[in-house]
């Protein structure tokens, strides 16, 4: 197998280009996220990565309308890298040529289903790397930035968002909450002290939308501070986004984001 020095977040972004633009053309949807360390360096084969993902997908993954698949890359210093295939259905059984490319690469391959779905991981113990290669769209001070002490509440209908962005955020030292729709959001805003809100906008019981205004209303009545609010949602179309900040929102990320881009979010609010 060739051995060269790659980002897997370089791979996590190819995938993303070509699946996403599938996933539109079939009225899908696909979500690629990347969590810590994926922007460091490691040797490996990154073609064969490409492969493993592309054969676990199929060549059609979005034949079925509405279709929903995510990826999720893991890379954390002095681990593997884990990449995980996650559908809201359950995917083909694993083909036999995948099993063999991963334990050639010196991996391994398991499958887990519960009632999210059925998801397929791989996980591959390539050693990590320096690279030297300047990159301008990397901020290592805001990649390596401490959240110790801030309060953060996420609100996600979806558990596998909720865990994405749990993991993305677990090594700033952050204290975070986690609920799974709007009204729990208020709920718990109500009763608690928080400086930073991650909200979904397409939630049962109550959108993020609902959720940002009675918020804001409650701080207007309650004489508070406005609490920094990230809009977290794949709906950002220009008039859509507008409707986000007059609502209430200071900012959005559109899904999907990498960690780079939900730590530099939370910093400039923080500013």
């Amino acid at each position: 197998m060739e051995q060269t020095p790659f980002r897997p977040v370089d791979v996590l972004r190819r995938l993303e280009t070509a699946y996403s633009a599938q996933a539109e053309a079939g009225s899908g949807s696909f979500e690629a996220f990347g969590s810590l360390g994926c922007e460091n360096g490691r040797i490996g084969d990154p073609e064969a990565m490409m492969s493993l993902v592309q054969t676990i997908l199929g060549l059609a993954p979005f034949d079925r309308p509405g279709r929903s698949l995510r990826l999720k890359v893991s890379a954390k210093v002095g681990k593997p890298i884990v990449v995980d295939v996650l559908a809201d259905e359950e995917l083909p059984p694993v083909d036999p040529s995948v099993e063999d490319l991963v334990v050639r690469l010196g991996g391994t391959v398991a499958t887990i289903t519960n009632t999210q779905g059925r998801t397929v991981r791989i996980t591959l113990p390539w050693p990590e790397i320096q690279l030297d290669d300047a990159r301008d769209d990397v901020a290592p001070e805001e990649d390596a930035a401490s959240l110790e002490g801030v309060r953060i509440l996420i609100a996600d209908d979806s558990a596998t968002n909720r865990l994405v962005l749990e993991e993305m955020l677990a090594d700033t030292r952050a204290e975070l909450t986690s609920v799974q729709d709007g009204k729990e959001a208020v709920d718990i805003w109500l009763d608690g002290q928080f400086d930073l809100l991650l909200l979904d906008i397409s939630m049962p019981v109550m959108d993020g939308v609902t959720a940002i205004r009675e918020i804001r209303a409650a701080e207007v009545t309650r004489g508070m501070a406005p609490t920094a609010a990230i809009a977290v949602t794949a709906n950002a179309l220009v008039n859509q986004v507008a409707d986000y900040l007059v609502a209430g929102f200071d900012t959005h990320l559109a899904k999907p984001f990498r960690r780079k881009d939900l730590m530099h979010a939370i910093l400039t609010l923080r500013k």
